[in-house]
């Protein structure tokens, strides 16, 4: 009886150890405002194309000429896969346009993409689930 007690808190206390982490993910409007968006055009200087969010990092020249690097978060890869993205298409040097939610506190980092055009033309949209829509025009 005392086995099948211990067995069963044992049970118990492994469920909530694995919910865990999928409680710590963080909400979109947490993190970024979603009434305001930035565009930024710079250097593409880092693509970290990886789980759980892939980060792109662009040093964007501002008016007096200071140099500040962005990071931009996405969903997962899966997500960007799902939205034609693929991984070759962010090419490290390239100039891009990118258009993002700013993040709440007002740091370069991290800002939530929306869209990106490439230096070559080619427009990708990312459409975060999490965002809060467009308001009707």
């Amino acid at each position: 009886m005392k086995f099948k007690i211990a067995a069963g808190v044992l049970s118990l206390l492994g469920l909530f150890v694995c919910a865990a982490p999928a409680l710590a993910h963080h909400a979109f409007t947490a993190e970024y405002d979603g009434t305001k968006k930035i565009t930024l055009t710079g250097i593409l200087t880092k693509v970290d194309w990886i789980n759980p969010h892939v980060f792109l990092y662009v040093d964007v020249k501002d008016s007096s000429g200071k140099v500040t690097n962005w990071a931009f978060e996405t969903g997962p890869t899966v997500a960007l896969h799902r939205y034609g993205a693929k991984r070759s298409m962010f090419v490290e040097g390239q100039t891009i346009t990118i258009e993002a939610y700013p993040a709440k506190d007002g740091t370069k980092a991290p800002a939530g993409l929306r869209h990106i055009k490439f230096q070559d033309g080619t427009e990708f949209n990312y459409n975060n689930p999490d965002a809060p829509p467009d308001p009707p025009k």
